[in-house]
């Protein structure tokens, strides 16, 4: 089997040297032919002669393809080729491992990595119905003139990327915040017995994007369902520090890297033997 193998690989290295000689005798979109079919048998020839790179010794095959091979430089392209390709996989490995440990440490961006698996269906939680019924019943509510439209005094960046809200209205007034993204958000709070209230945005839930969001606030009588008047719009902008894009990109930025090194390990590769 390890022979078979070997020979294959001399099969295809002297199929690239044959056909580098004919690309001198080549014109025009010809030569672009040839050079593409080289780029692509040098991409298989690489992996096929991963194994033996992985496995064998090197003195071992420079002997054989010495003994075999029909060409004086086969000994020493081999020699060249396996040490880019090994160099080559192994940055590739690093970067993946490196995009790993960031996907894993860096949680607060990438967020917990999570496996979900449907056992069975069940109808809903007595929580969840409820918490239906109050949105259901926030957004169908009459206005009336008999409760106070709340104010938003002010929004407090915190640690995390959680946003505080914060503000004055009627003492136990129950306070529903609209904000807005893709989708409207609806949050709820009651103010404290000083008519103060606050409601948090946490990230974890949902990441806001880059840009500017729309704040409403209004008060709800949940017990005769009505609603107060609904404030005046008030903006703010949300931008990503630039460490947080780029670790956000870590992804792309990988994948993009490894097929960099590919293009550049064949081209070197192309250009020296």
């Amino acid at each position: 089997m390890k022979t078979k193998w070997l020979n294959f690989v001399l099969l295809l290295t002297n199929r690239i040297y044959a056909r580098k000689q004919n690309i001198l005798t080549l014109t025009g979109i010809q030569t672009v032919g040839g050079i593409l079919v080289l780029i692509l048998l040098e991409i298989i020839l690489a992996i096929v002669s991963l194994p033996i790179y992985l496995t064998t010794k090197s003195d071992g095959v420079v002997a054989y393809f010495e003994e075999k091979g029909g060409y004086e430089k086969v000994a020493f392209d081999y020699n060249l080729r396996r040490i880019l390709t090994m160099t080559g996989v192994g940055v590739i490995l690093l970067i993946w491992l490196i995009k790993l440990l960031l996907i894993i440490s860096v949680s607060s961006i990438f967020g917990p990595l999570k496996l979900y698996q449907v056992s069975d269906l069940r109808p809903a939680e007595m929580a969840d119905k409820l918490l239906v019924q109050t949105e259901t019943g926030i957004q169908t509510a009459r206005v009336s003139q008999d409760l106070s439209i709340p104010i938003l005094s002010g929004i407090k960046k915190e640690r995390g990327g959680n946003y505080l809200f914060y503000g004055e209205a009627r003492p136990l007034a129950t306070v529903v915040l609209l904000l807005s993204d893709l989708q409207t958000v609806i949050y709820s709070g009651v103010a404290n017995d000083k008519g103060q209230w606050e409601i948090t945005h946490l990230r974890q839930d949902i990441k806001l994007r880059d840009g500017n969001h729309s704040v409403l606030v209004f008060s709800y009588d949940e017990q005769k369902g009505i609603r107060s008047n609904i404030s005046s719009a008030q903006y703010f902008k949300i931008s990503t520090p630039w460490y947080e894009d780029l670790m956000s990109q870590v992804d792309i930025l990988a994948n993009w890297s490894v097929v960099l090194i590919i293009v550049l390990g064949v081209f070197i590769t192309f250009l020296t033997i």
